[in-house]
């Protein structure tokens, strides 16, 4: 099996077997087709007896084409024909599904306490996804969609609420990924900065005592809670995993949670990181690819 994860900002392919990701290797995402293409090719190469490809892509897909829910993120991916194309490049059976989507069921089979049944795996990255595992079974949706926790409105506006670039690249306003998302935390800096700075800077300036950077942090922590306890109340989770570039990025997960602990008691959930870190989706979409048929 090969496990291809397409995010905003890279691509990752890992050959997956027993659930362990062997020969890892990692490229930026480019931003046009003839590139992108070529960057698969590079990845699957060397890889011997590759006899189905599971992709966990970033967007939404009917098993054919596949579509960005945020039209900014990958310029070429609406209605972009993507299991054809790698069918034709691989030469094998290609099956996608959603990278969050993905992530929720290779985390949710990690997990030790066998009575979790209900859970949500939120990334935070280039943007926010999100995955849901309810009564022990992966919700993928009639339109490939369920999950997608990060085009959720919440109570906690951006910094920049107001400016035409606060609104999400889905066309929504007070969306969770125009606050916590990674791009978002670099438009958002600029109110309290006056320059772009990106994730990992504003972690290390936080780390250092920064308050600006603390402040940034904790306001986007304020909005992933708000998220998870709007969910709450619609399907009763028992766990929350965080996941992602930013969701694991040193602190994170303390700053949600204390955000959370804001919240009244009844949307309380347990919120942990990542288990498989930034293996989850290839794990994930490689462990139910293995269940799907597939046309000869």
């Amino acid at each position: 099996m090969l496990a291809l994860d397409v995010g905003g900002t890279k691509i990752a392919a890992a050959t997956v077997v027993d659930g362990v990701c062997i020969d890892r290797r990692q490229l930026p995402m480019p931003a046009n087709e003839p590139e992108f293409l070529a960057a698969i090719k590079s990845l699957a190469a060397g890889r011997s007896a590759v006899t189905r490809a599971a992709v966990a892509l970033t967007g939404y897909t009917d098993g054919i084409s596949v579509r960005g829910v945020n039209r900014a993120t990958i310029p070429f991916w609406q209605d972009y024909p993507l299991m054809p194309r790698l069918r034709e490049l691989l030469g094998c059976p290609v099956l996608a599904l959603n990278d969050a989507q993905a992530a929720a069921w290779g985390e949710y089979l990690q997990r030790p306490d066998k009575n979790c049944h209900d859970l949500l795996f939120l990334t935070l990255s280039t943007g926010v996804g999100g995955g849901l595992v309810l009564d022990g079974r992966l919700r993928i949706g009639s339109r490939g969609l369920a999950g997608h926790l990060g085009h959720m409105a919440v109570e906690v506006p951006p910094l920049d609420a107001g400016e035409a670039s606060a609104r999400c690249g889905c066309g929504r306003l007070g969306c969770l990924e125009a606050v916590a998302s990674g791009t978002a935390l670099a438009r958002q800096s600029r109110v309290l900065f006056g320059e772009a700075l990106d994730a990992a800077q504003l972690f290390e300036l936080a780390a250092q005592g920064e308050p600006r950077a603390n402040t940034l942090l904790d306001h986007a922590a304020a909005a992933v809670a708000s998220a998870i306890a709007s969910s709450q109340l619609q399907l009763d989770l028992q766990a929350v995993v965080v996941g992602g570039s930013v969701g694991l990025a040193a602190g994170m997960v303390a700053r949600i949670r204390a955000a959370l602990d804001r919240q009244p008691a009844l949307f309380a959930a347990e919120v942990v990181p990542a288990r498989l870190g930034g293996d989850a989706g290839l794990v994930g979409v490689a462990a139910w690819a293995a269940t799907q048929e597939v046309q000869p």
